[in-house]
């Protein structure tokens, strides 16, 4: 008993998955049709159909009835052809009309040796007949009996009948599962398309951050190797030669590892922050050089709660000393200063070095060529779509200057642990 249950279950699944499987393909190949062809595919079966019922008879009997006075009845159609029925007051039976021609649809007997096609037109050549019959006896008939008449039109259901009405009611719920299929496809294939591109746009934008992320974190790894090294050598002689200077420099070099390494691991900052790393890179720098450079921070207490990527502040101050300040011999002037501008934040720095080569680009938001500029540029624009620029302009007084404006956001994130305030070395 339970074999069978469960061969029974398994042939409705097999059943059901195959009308699933039959359905998917109906509703794309309907789907791939356009709308006039689907028309015109109607109106064809619509035809076929039409033709294949005239031809096989299948319709229901039309009957009409004449009532004339109050005890004759003239019955036109059905299954006895015509009938005269006379009901005399009083009396419960019917007189019968003499027999006529037999009723529509009833086919004359074809002669022996004739081929079909011969016989259907016989055949309605005698329904033809018999319609035109009934429709004069029905005349005569009304006109002879007089009174008052009534004519009553029904009709007879019969088996063909039936059989024509499913067949044009198996149209209608064809063609409209085949336009509801049409429009439910189209739809679930806009969607779809629509949910795979929210996806792609998804995993696209996933990616330029993934790679923007990258790339900071290239660009924050970038110490300074040749500031290092000569830093270190520098205090190496300074040993020798004068250990409390030496001392002094190797303090403050210790505070700004101290806070470039964490920061290095970090993905948002603050202006703030970044002006102490700045200013201990700088305090370094002016133990190396001494009288040749000369800073200057002019940045409002209000806006070093700023968010500020991370490094950037860092990598604009060492391009202006490798490019600006040491290469001329009487060194200069960096100046680090940040402003408000509705409602973005501009920060520049500036030198009175050496200024920029011959042919460089002065003014642009995609002005310079170095490495370091580059990479900012491409920071700028993953982190700040359409939101930020980076300007480098020849200085009023020779030198350069680069500007970067962003967004102005106040930081909500706690200081980075590990490096000391401001002014205060470790």
């Amino acid at each position: 008993m339970t074999k069978s249950w469960g061969s029974s279950g398994r042939s409705r699944g097999a059943i059901l998955d195959w009308l699933v499987r039959v359905n998917a393909q109906v509703s794309q190949w309907a789907a791939s049709m356009s709308w006039w062809r689907l028309i015109l595919l109607f109106v064809v079966i619509l035809v076929a159909g039409s033709i294949i019922g005239e031809t096989l008879g299948l319709k229901h009997e039309r009957v009409r009835e004449v009532r004339s006075g109050r005890d004759t009845v003239i019955s036109i159609g059905g299954k006895d052809g015509i009938r005269i029925t006379k009901t005399p007051r009083g009396a419960k039976d019917a007189v019968p009309a003499p027999p006529l021609p037999p009723r529509v649809g009833a086919p004359p007997e074809a002669p022996g040796g004739g081929d079909e096609a011969a016989a259907q037109t016989q055949e309605k050549a005698a329904e033809q007949a018999i319609e035109d019959a009934a429709q004069s006896v029905e005349k005569a008939l009304s006109k002879a009996l007089g009174d008052e008449e009534v004519v009553v039109r029904r009709q007879v259901v019969t088996f063909r009948g039936i059989v024509g009405d499913l067949g044009a009611a198996a149209m209608v719920i064809l063609f409209a599962y085949l336009v509801a299929s049409k429009i439910i496809v189209k739809k679930v294939a806009q969607a779809d398309a629509k949910v795979r591109t929210a996806q792609d746009t998804a995993e696209r934008e996933t990616m330029e951050r993934q790679l923007a992320q990258a790339r900071l974190q290239v660009l924050q790894a970038q110490v300074e190797p040749h500031f290092l090294f000569n830093t270190l050598a520098t205090v190496d002689y300074l040993i020798e030669t004068d250990p409390p200077r030496a001392s002094k420099m190797q303090k403050a070099l210790i505070t700004y590892l101290r806070g470039a390494l964490p920061q290095m691991r970090q993905q948002s900052s603050t202006l703030g922050r970044e002006l102490r790393l700045v200013t201990s890179y700088l305090d370094l720098i002016k133990m190396r050089i001494e009288e040749r450079l000369e800073v200057e921070i002019a940045v409002p207490e209000a806006l070093r709660s700023a968010e500020f990527p991370p490094m950037m502040l860092q990598t604009l101050v060492e391009n202006a000393i490798k490019h600006g300040i040491e290469p001329k011999p009487d060194g200069g002037k960096v100046r680090v200063a940040a402003s408000l501008q509705n409602g973005q934040i501009a920060v520049e720095v500036s030198d009175t070095g050496v200024g920029l080569p011959d042919g460089e680009l002065l003014d642009g938001p995609t002005s310079g060529t170095g490495v370091g500029l580059q990479n900012i540029r491409d920071r700028l624009a993953m982190l700040y779509p359409g939101r930020s620029t980076l300007m480098l302009h020849s200085g009023a007084a020779g030198g350069t200057l680069v500007r970067i404006t962003l967004p102005h956001r106040v930081a909500t994130e706690p200081a980075a642990q590990g490096m000391p305030p401001e002014g205060k070395l470790a």
